[in-house]
């Protein structure tokens, strides 16, 4: 297990980078590329790979919240399969408070197939 941490990551940039990237994106609807859903079943990547395996770039709203705070798609991509208050466990951050899930929640609808806006605006009650 990496135990790297990354306590630059506060609750509060948390919160204002995962704001800005909804904004950015708000009609976004996640979708894997389709060289990487091989069960058909829609499933969500933190991290989007080429067709030849190497890294490419941030793929889910959580996945690209994270990369913006600087963690790395090395350090995401082995993190494949995790809830995202794993992810935040993993990480060295605190995976069991509100905005953990917070975060877990929007994750959970963009995967059921809302747009970011509305992932955000569901489980924040506010528009990004």
């Amino acid at each position: 297990m990496n135990t790297e941490t990354h306590p630059e990551i506060t609750d509060e940039a948390i919160k204002t980078v995962l704001r800005e990237v909804v904004k950015e994106s708000p009609e976004k609807v996640y979708r894997a590329p389709a060289h990487m859903d091989s069960n058909g079943l829609g499933t969500c990547f933190y991290v989007h790979t080429h067709e030849d395996g190497t890294l490419a770039t941030a793929g889910c709203v959580v996945g690209t919240l994270l990369h913006r705070l600087g963690v790395s798609l090395e350090r995401l991509s082995p993190l494949e399969g995790l809830s995202a208050t794993g992810v935040l466990r993993e990480l060295g951050l605190d995976g069991d408070s509100p905005l953990a899930d917070q975060l877990r929640r929007v994750q959970m609808s963009q995967d059921h197939g809302a747009t970011w806006a509305k992932a955000y605006a569901a489980t924040f009650g506010e528009q990004a």
